[in-house]
């Protein structure tokens, strides 16, 4: 009998618990809270007309002359924007080299590919290039560098990056 007497109590505290918790008695406050905002559509920029761009260093690179300005390739690539925006940027975003931050990685540990700017200055990975919108866009180029005393060895190379346009 005891131990029924202890659920009992147990079971009527529970009941008048929650009996306070859904009493007519709680107050509650209501407000109506109103989100005004203007969305701005962007104009609408086509990267290389959706296509992949492709560096091509050739087939004739010489590993001895790699010295980050031997072979320096434009990045070949389009960009049409509706709406005629007037401030643009651009990034390159990628596998960092194990030798020098901003270089673009490839296949060969030791070989790199570096960014260049139109005034030929270096374009690191991450790094925003703003520039303002014509018909043609600015003029990047590739160019391949290699960790200094390393021997390359022959053979194919290839890197991959994501090329990001941003309307300002």
């Amino acid at each position: 009998m005891e131990k029924r007497s202890e659920f009992g109590k147990t079971a009527r505290l529970a009941g008048v618990a929650l009996a306070a918790l859904f009493s007519p008695l709680a107050q509650t406050a209501n407000v109506t809270v109103f989100v005004t905002g203007s969305v701005l559509a962007a104009p609408a920029c086509v990267l290389n007309g959706n296509s992949t761009i492709n560096v091509n260093f050739g087939n004739a690179l010489q590993t001895t002359n790699i010295d980050g300005s031997n072979y320096t390739t434009p990045v070949p690539f389009t960009l049409s924007c509706t709406g005629n925006p007037s401030t643009l940027r651009l990034r390159f975003q990628g596998g960092v080299s194990s030798f020098a931050s901003g270089v673009l990685a490839t296949n060969i540990t030791d070989l790199g590919i570096r960014l260049l700017k139109p005034n030929n200055s270096t374009l690191n990975l991450d790094e925003w290039f703003q520039f303002t919108y014509s018909a043609t866009p600015p003029a990047i180029k590739a160019v391949p560098v290699k960790r200094p005393g390393a021997t390359l060895p022959g053979g194919a190379f290839s890197s991959s990056a994501t090329l990001l346009v941003e309307v300002l």
